[in-house]
């Protein structure tokens, strides 16, 4: 007779993800992240072989939940859209933004990635530098270096600097401030373009 899991993966890296985003990739030990989930210890072990693996699994769902949100918009050419794209998702996705907007990928991976999730993160990466590569051709830009830092800073790092505020005070959504800033240094970006 086979016996089915009372755990899966992902009863563990929500739990996770809620841990990180309520105190700080420190609060998220092994330990405690069982205990959130209501499971033993040893439970985690078997769907997860090290802490950084479990939490490259959450870095992986929360980044690949954000890029789903704004690729299609990113490859369409839409700059302001794919903006309030990431604001939106932020805005119903809180936990996951705190996660992937306040930490750096190396605050929660100190160690080796199992290979199917470096994999998986991989793939994500890509597909975000394709949809900024995408967004360039739109603007009938050059795909260079500096273009390519530009972009991702009108897209990406310039509206997340305008959220981090909301996101530290573990407001429900940006405000409409949040939002017209985190605009505006795209548009200003943007107009930087060669």
């Amino acid at each position: 007779m086979v016996r089915t899991a009372k755990f899966d993966d992902n009863s563990f890296i929500q739990s996770a993800i809620t841990l990180i985003s309520m105190g700080g990739p420190a609060a998220a030990t092994m330990a405690s992240i069982a205990a959130s989930a209501g499971a033993p210890t040893g439970s985690i072990y078997h769907r997860f072989k090290s802490r950084s693996a479990l939490l490259g699994a959450a870095w992986v769902h929360c980044l690949g939940s954000m890029t789903d949100d704004m690729l299609p918009l990113l490859e369409q050419g839409q700059s302001a859209g794919a903006i309030v794209a990431l604001i939106h998702w932020a805005g119903e996705n809180p936990e996951m933004a705190r996660l992937i907007m306040l930490y750096g990928e190396n605050d929660l991976i100190d160690g080796e990635l199992p290979a199917e999730l470096h994999k998986k993160l991989n793939g994500i990466n890509k597909k975000l530098g394709a949809g900024l590569s995408a967004l360039l051709k739109h603007r009938k830009k050059d795909l260079s270096a500096s273009n390519l830092a530009l972009v991702n800073f009108a897209i990406f790092d310039g509206p997340i600097a305008a959220m981090k505020p909301t996101l530290r005070m573990k407001q429900a959504s940006p405000s409409l401030k949040c939002r017209e800033a985190a605009l505006a240094c795209g548009r200003a970006t943007l107009e930087l373009l060669e």
